[in-house]
């Protein structure tokens, strides 16, 4: 038999590797869809009414139930050297407003303008609750603005005073990006809203 030396081994050139165009509109798919959720969720889906009530003198509505839809809403944050300027026209007591200046200068508290109106024409009174602090106002056409104090982003919660009637109560707020009509509240809802001072 004759035995052939083996051939020598030849290096393959190596195939380029082309940029995958799939690949490229997948990562761009998901990152729509990331941006999309995002925004549905900061900016609410709408119907956020939650028909359980919320105690008033609960206090702390920070830790309210989690399975409540929250519509995200995004205000004027005040400076923290403007704060006492603020507080003296907001319509908080003298002990509320030394706490709510102490909580300021730890930076456990940020101070937003929050100016809520009637949407809908047919007036009612409402409560504006951040915290332990609370608001009662008589919604006009004209936007009253309410000197909240939050955490970076807190929980506000809003609840009927006056007996929505058949048509409710119909309020709104003027974000960063103009104002935005809030969902109707009938009897017995709160509108949870999570503020984002910018």
């Amino acid at each position: 038999m004759n035995d052939l030396p083996d051939p020598v081994y030849k290096a393959q050139p190596e195939k380029e590797e082309k940029p995958s165009h799939f690949r490229t509109v997948l990562v761009a798919l998901a990152t729509c869809t990331l941006l999309a959720g995002a925004g549905v969720h900061f900016m609410g889906s709408g119907n956020n009414t939650s028909t359980t009530p919320a105690a008033a003198g609960s206090g702390d509505n920070q830790s309210a139930d989690a399975s409540q839809q929250r519509t995200g809403i995004q205000l004027s944050l005040i400076a923290p050297d403007k704060a006492a300027e603020a507080l003296a026209s907001s319509g908080y007591s003298e002990k509320e407003q030394a706490d709510i200046l102490a909580g300021v200068k730890r930076r456990d508290l940020r101070l937003v303008a929050m100016p809520i109106f009637d949407a809908t024409g047919t007036g009612g009174t409402v409560s504006v609750i951040s915290g332990t602090m609370h608001r009662t106002v008589a919604l006009q056409t004209n936007p009253t603005v309410l000197i909240l104090p939050i955490t970076v982003a807190g929980n506000v919660d809003i609840l009927p005073v006056s007996d929505p009637g058949i048509v409710g109560i119909g309020s709104g707020v003027i974000t960063m990006f103009g104002p935005q009509v809030l969902p109707v509240m009938h009897q017995g809802d709160s509108l949870g809203l999570t503020v984002i001072a910018q």
